[in-house]
């Protein structure tokens, strides 16, 4: 029987969102905007299960590194709907906020479902979202599941869900003057947006003088999501690719920044890209499929945008299977003082990789001759695996130093350790033991990166409820779980550590009223209403 412990990597998300001293504060649609202006560092705003719409605005809400402010639900069971007036989830000027496990819903309504505001003198840092399920906000390409218009730092966008949007995630304003630095997004699916799944806006150059959360020098992550567009995409003019990163300042603050976009899984866009960027990028260790062949566009794309050409460029160990024409990995009009590295990868494609003049130790083959090498080049998703074959995708040693600063440099997409003799996003052959490929959120298995992030799915039996004397709790788990109980103010009045299957509390001598059960193990978190009777 394990005892549940706290994981150091995710000490700062779980200890500040659930500190004893801190308050619990259980809403509902009824009273929940009552308490919005009044949350303290520490506290955390549950909302109880039902239907929302009133909107979150979200202002001056300023936790610490110690103590966020966490807004929380009850995961599908607590929705915000949206309204035609504003946005679902408004942020101005904010930090150190948690906002997760809620269910927003468009209602195809024309507005954003979550958005740190572009007004004057706005900036939001050290926000994490996580465990949304955001859906319907297709009223146009516009509309968008995840925005932020003015300067944003310090972010982590975590293990959402984002379906029928006209854009996923679209990260700093259009012309590149409120910049979204050193965030971190990952184990998100993003899938079936009108327009990109992610778009993250370019920098101009001066715009990272304006805060110092922002005159650093940093990087922003992208690792370990699904990215997948179907024929709900726009076409012509409207096209856009399934993730499109652009390009950092070229002088001063930020000039050293670069993405390191890792581990994700992209699949289909029958309009355009499956992915585009420039500037300094480490894109490493992804599975690129795509099925369609939209005239004119690369799978893989490195090219110029708004003024800033490709620079510090490694592309290595990527898997890529795309019925593109126009080709599946290209590299155009880089900066030739910077160098653009091109190792490892295998690509099966029309012109599988062009204009590389620094590329080694590549397999390169046609679409239609990726079976040869792997597991099942097949155009079911349910039965692709792109696992390599029994002495396939194999060759000499890479050299493996250019590639050493990067986060997981010596992992591959299922997170084991990689054999270097190996081209492509996997090391190993005949047997793929990992995370199958499929249109869903990518599982944490094994993987340092998130392994502990709570994921809510303990499992209890509560009864009677509503309870006059004895409430039972049988725990199907065969693991220690910590059990908090707190009054309707939210005061914790009883801690328990429950290492048996079934276990009871004694309501006999507590007041009639309403009273909140947390259950915690290994950083998941489940919460009952109990009412008193």
């Amino acid at each position: 029987m394990g005892l549940c412990r706290f994981s150091l990597l995710f000490g700062f998300i779980l200890l500040a969102t659930f500190q004893l001293n801190a308050k619990l504060i259980p809403v509902n649609p009824s009273n929940y905007n009552a308490f919005l202006n009044s949350l303290m560092p520490g506290d955390t705003l549950l909302l109880l299960s039902g239907f929302y719409n009133n909107n979150l605005k979200l202002v001056g809400l300023n936790g610490t590194s110690s103590q966020a402010i966490v807004i929380m639900g009850s995961g599908n069971a607590s929705v915000l709907q949206a309204q035609s007036c504003c946005n679902t989830i408004s942020i101005t000027q904010c930090s150190y906020l948690i906002i997760q496990n809620l269910n927003v819903d468009g209602l195809h309504q024309q507005v954003d479902a979550v958005k740190a505001e572009g007004t004057s003198g706005n900036w939001a840092h050290h926000i994490t979202l996580q465990y949304l399920n955001i859906s319907n906000y297709d009223g146009d390409q516009q509309n968008v599941g995840i925005s932020t218009k003015c300067p944003a730092w310090n972010w982590v966008i975590r293990k959402n869900k984002l379906q029928n949007i006209g854009t996923g995630m679209y990260l700093g304003n259009s012309d590149g003057s409120r910049p979204f630095v050193n965030g971190i997004i990952e184990y998100n699916y993003i899938a079936n947006t009108i327009g990109y799944n992610i778009e993250i806006k370019h920098q101009l150059n001066g715009v990272r003088d304006e805060f110092p959360g922002i005159a650093v020098n940093g990087k922003t992550i992208i690792r370990h999501n699904v990215f997948t567009k179907n024929q709900s995409s726009s076409t012509g003019g409207n096209a856009r690719p399934n993730l499109l990163v652009g390009g950092f300042p070229t002088i001063g603050w930020g000039s050293n920044d670069y993405y390191e976009i890792y581990g994700n899984f992209f699949y289909n866009n029958p309009v355009e890209a499956l992915f585009q960027g420039t500037g300094n990028i480490m894109l490493y260790e992804n599975i690129f499929v795509n099925h369609y062949d939209p005239p004119g566009f690369r799978a893989v794309y490195i090219t110029p945008q708004n003024g800033i050409s490709p620079q510090d460029v490694k592309v290595y160990h990527n898997t890529i299977w795309a019925a593109n024409s126009s080709g599946g990995l290209r590299l155009y009009n880089p900066n030739t003082n910077y160098k653009q590295y091109c190792y490892a990868n295998a690509v099966f494609s029309p012109a599988p990789i062009t204009n590389f003049s620094d590329q080694a130790d590549n397999i390169t083959d046609h679409y239609n001759n990726a079976g040869l090498y792997v597991l099942a080049a097949d155009p079911m998703i349910s039965s692709l695996d792109l696992y390599p074959k029994n002495n396939q995708l194999k060759g000499s040693t890479t050299a493996s130093t250019l590639f050493q600063t990067n986060t997981t440099w010596d992992k591959d997409f299922n997170g084991d350790q990689y054999d270097w003799s190996y081209r492509g996003a996997y090391s190993g052959c005949c047997i793929n033991k990992g995370w199958p490929l499929q249109l869903d959120t990518i599982s944490d298995y094994g993987l340092t990166s998130a392994k502990n992030v709570p994921s809510y799915d303990l499992e209890f039996e509560v009864y009677p409820n509503p309870v006059s004397n004895v409430l039972h709790i049988d725990h199907i788990k065969n693991q220690a779980v910590h059990v908090n109980l707190y009054n309707v103010s939210g005061n914790q009045t009883e801690s328990y550590l429950i290492d048996i299957n079934h276990f009871s509390i004694d309501f006999t001598p507590k007041v009639k009223g309403i009273y909140i059960l947390e259950f915690s193990c290994d950083g998941s978190y489940t919460y009952k209403k109990i009412i008193k009777q």
